[in-house]
């Protein structure tokens, strides 16, 4: 849905959004913080351990995304660069573009790239999500070690805290500064919920989301769009997705490629309009995407991704560190 929604722009077509306020991107971006929210408050309730939670998250994230700086700098940004390659590696853009590794920000523009794009200069937009990604697993992780996450009620009052702000204070209907941090962190936090009540909805489901949706559709069409998605869209994506259908298992077969397909796919879009322009049939070029994105997704999955996950089973060399500030040695993380 992102890449569909980046398509349009990127080719310099106007795009429909949902209520005048949000993309069919954003509502993916959505989507995929709820199940951020709920896998990764899993993964904590499964194991409340600081240092292998943040181990397990640095693997998730950092590995591919380092690969995929580095192709686009250093393979695709020479390339298509307007500037020479003494003059491309020497720039200081150049050398910045790697600060994206720190993920606490990021860098959008390499020297000379993409100059005559109809949307110039930007290598790979989809990342600015991520920063915002590591800063709410932090979030959780302190949760997680206050007890917060013990106490479910203080996680719905801290998140209907945060929702009155955002809609009531902030009145992010109509203000027209997004902040996005609290935008997608209520999504995250909703997943999370949904993961520390499912005790409450998991027999009761089919009722849980039609009064969702119901009361999501009743906050649409009172022109509070970005509410209703808020109230409408988090609990029937998690039930569709805990539903075990034939459907639903064939699309892990070929392993994960969802991060592998949002990291890459702005970046092989902007390549193909520098290649092949914008004449032609939208569908086409929409296809050419998916087909490449898909084998850097699938690539990127059991080259690199799967490679580095299977490091959370390996013993640290750093044990050492771990018994000196927990006190106490772990088996394995």
């Amino acid at each position: 849905m992102v890449l569909v929604s980046h398509q349009y722009v990127l080719m310099g077509r106007t795009e429909y959004g949902i209520g005048g306020r949000l993309s069919f991107g954003s509502l993916a971006v959505c989507i995929f913080f709820v199940i951020s929210g709920y896998l990764i408050t899993q993964s904590w309730i499964r194991d409340p351990h600081l240092f292998r939670f943040l181990v397990r998250r640095w693997l998730r994230i950092w590995p591919a995304l380092a690969v995929v700086t580095c192709i686009a700098a250093c393979v695709v940004g020479p390339y298509v660069s307007t500037l020479g390659f003494k003059d491309y590696y020497s720039s200081p853009q150049f050398q910045g573009f790697f600060k994206s590794l720190r993920l606490t920000t990021v860098a959008f523009e390499l020297p000379g790239v993409f100059e005559n794009n109809p949307f110039p200069r930007a290598v790979n937009g989809s990342l600015w999500t991520i920063p915002l990604e590591v800063r709410w697993y932090l979030v959780l992780a302190v949760a997680g070690v206050c007890g917060v996450l013990r106490r479910r009620w203080l996680a719905l009052a801290a998140f209907l805290s945060l929702a009155a702000y955002h809609f009531g204070i902030y009145r992010a209907e109509t203000n027209p500064v997004h902040h996005w941090s609290n935008q997608y962190g209520l999504f995250f936090l909703s997943g999370a919920l949904l993961q520390l009540f499912r005790d409450v909805w998991s027999e009761r489901r089919m009722a849980v989301g039609a009064l969702c949706i119901l009361f999501g559709g009743i906050g649409a069409l009172a022109g509070h769009s970005m509410l209703a998605m808020l109230i409408g869209l988090p609990g029937p994506i998690i039930f569709i997705g805990e539903s075990s259908t034939p459907v639903l298992r064939s699309f892990g077969r070929g392993g994960d490629i969802s991060y592998g397909a949002y990291i890459y796919a702005f970046l092989v879009q902007q390549t193909l309009v520098w290649k092949l322009g914008v004449q032609g049939p939208f569908a086409w070029h929409l296809l050419a995407s998916l087909l490449v994105t898909g084998l850097c997704a699938w690539l990127s999955w059991h080259l690199v991704e799967k490679r580095a996950l299977a490091l959370k089973s390996v013993r640290p060399r750093f044990a050492w560190l771990k018994t000196r500030l927990t006190g106490s040695v772990d088996p394995a993380v």
